[in-house]
């Protein structure tokens, strides 16, 4: 089923958003950017209710196995229940696709991380901690991207409320994570959200039906399970 025209005006103009930002020369990004995302930065940064970090640790602990395990874990439900193996397929293709851009992007644009750049900021995610840091860019967002793959490809597949609302809360709530971890500005966030779902709406574009028809009928549930417990 091709994406809604809602939907995909909605990327589009996300996409058109992410391009300009990215003509910016890596020279022209002062390492403290600019006055308000930095303001947003250390507003998030700064909570520290329980009520919201806990989740903002537990989201981002959760983000690799779920980005790992997301499409086989559906594939595998497909084949057990009978159900249609293209939606397993395009997320797979969207998250490789959107990982792969924002790779590039990174390498383009090399902009500082704001535990690098910001005074008071610190990493609080362990992968940051130390000389040896395997990703020292920060724009855009990588797990921002990848959630948003994931979200906007399970949304696409299976467009039903109670798979679409907890898909997007947890790629929003992934997003925010980064950033209360210190290791992402709100606009690599929002740049990260919109390469992901412009990524997502392209593969189904490309890629309607590779395996036959759709058969959702038992097939959401899968996408359910993988989401609803982060």
């Amino acid at each position: 089923m091709p994406p809604r025209p809602f939907a995909l005006a909605l990327v589009l103009v996300l996409l058109a958003a992410s391009a300009g930002a990215q003509e910016a020369a890596p020279d022209s990004l002062p390492p403290q950017t600019d006055a308000l995302d930095v303001r947003v930065l250390r507003a998030v940064y700064g909570v520290d209710a329980p009520a919201f970090t806990g989740p903002m640790r537990a989201v981002n602990a959760a983000a690799y196995p779920v980005f790992i395990g997301a499409a086989p874990a559906l594939g595998l439900g497909a084949l057990a229940g009978g159900a249609d193996l293209d939606p397993a397929l395009r997320l797979g293709a969207a998250e490789g696709g959107a990982l792969a851009l924002t790779y590039v992007l990174k390498r383009l644009v090399r902009r500082p991380r704001p535990y690098a750049a910001v005074a008071g900021v610190d990493a609080r995610d362990r992968q940051h901690q130390g000389d040896d840091v395997f990703d020292p860019y920060s724009f855009p967002s990588g797990h921002t991207s990848t959630a948003f793959a994931l979200a906007t490809s399970l949304s696409l597949s299976y467009p039903e409320w109670y798979v679409v609302g907890p898909a997007l809360a947890w790629a929003g709530a992934a997003g925010v994570a980064r950033v209360w971890h210190g290791v992402h500005y709100p606009s690599d966030v929002l740049v990260g959200a919109g390469v992901g779902a412009g990524a997502a709406v392209l593969v189904h574009l490309l890629a309607p039906n590779v395996f036959g028809d759709d058969d959702r009928e038992g097939g959401a549930v899968v996408p359910l399970v993988l989401v609803v417990p982060l």
